[in-house]
Order: C-alpha cells, then sequence, then structure tokens
C-alpha cells in the first residue's frame, strides 16, 4: 500500500517537473496536491505504520527525520513562486529528496526487511489499516480546510 502510494507521489513529481513555467495555476495547484498527498502519507506512516514496525528494524528512526527534511523542503517549494527559477530549484531538491527516502531508504532496504521478519497476517493487517487512514484523511473535510490553511500561510510568509 505505501509503494502503491509513493508511486502517487512519483506521478504528482513528474507532472509537475513536466509543467512548463508559462503554467503558473497549474503547477501551483500540482503543488498543493503534492503537499496534501505528502502530509497525508506522513501521517499514516507516523501514525500506523512507524510504531507497529519499529520493533522489527532500526531504519524507522531514520524515517521519522526525513520526514521533517521532506516536510522542510515541500514548505520551500509551496512558498515559491511557479513562474521562477527557484520553483524549479525547489522542485529539483524536493524530487532528490523524496526518491531518496521512497524508494533508496524505504522500499529498497526498509521494506524488504521487514517483510521478512514480519509475519504476513500483521502486514495484510497493516495494510488495510493504512488505507483506511489515507481514505479518511482524504475524505475529511476538517482536514482538507487544516491543509489549506497551512498553504495560505506558508505562501504568507514567502512575501
Amino acid at each position: 500500500m505505501l509503494v502503491e502510494h509513493h508511486e502517487v507521489l512519483r506521478g504528482l513529481m513528474r507532472q509537475l517537473r513536466e509543467t512548463p513555467r508559462s503554467q503558473p495555476g497549474r503547477r501551483r495547484a500540482l503543488a498543493d496536491e503534492l503537499f496534501d498527498e505528502l502530509w497525508m502519507h506522513e501521517r499514516i506512516e507516523e501514525s500506523v505504520f512507524y510504531p507497529a514496525m519499529r520493533d522489527i528494524t532500526p531504519a524507522i528512526a531514520a524515517a521519522w527525520s526525513e520526514h521533517r527534511q521532506l516536510s522542510d523542503q515541500l514548505a520551500a517549494l509551496v512558498r515559491a513562486d511557479p513562474r521562477t527559477e527557484r520553483f524549479d530549484r525547489e522542485l529539483g531538491v524536493m524530487h532528490d529528496a523524496l526518491e531518496s527516502h521512497a524508494h533508496l531508504d524505504e522500499e529498497r532496504q526498509m521494506f524488504p526487511e521487514i517483510e521478512r521478519f514480519a509475519d504476513e497476517e500483521l502486514l495484510v493487517d497493516l495494510g488495510d489499516r493504512l488505507q483506511a487512514r489515507l481514505e479518511w484523511l482524504r475524505s475529511s473535510r476538517h482536514i482538507r480546510a487544516v491543509l489549506r490553511l497551512q498553504r495560505a500561510l506558508l505562501r504568507r510568509t514567502a512575501r
């Protein structure tokens, strides 16, 4: 389930990178969607996945730290004007940070280790819980309002 959501994040990154500066509204909308999806991804990992796996792999501690770095970089991207070179630079850094965390650290190292040592029934149950939590976050009007406010505050501090 987490790998599938990583693909959603990668798809948004790909669309952002392919959208030219001449379409700032589209770039802003994609950056907003990336902000929301990454925020939700971090919440489901931190509230469900990491606590369930903390005794199985020591990589969980590093993953928490990487989430802080991703959040900081995403804030820098959201603050940047989508018509500028700065936005492109922040997007490049965001892409690299996301790939390092999702692909190298989680998909290639952490997830295979967990699959070796965790019970299959636990993993299936965990996947169901992660999916349910993600769906709840996506459908919550309260969460959507909080995310809109966070993005607005970030942009306001950029002025």
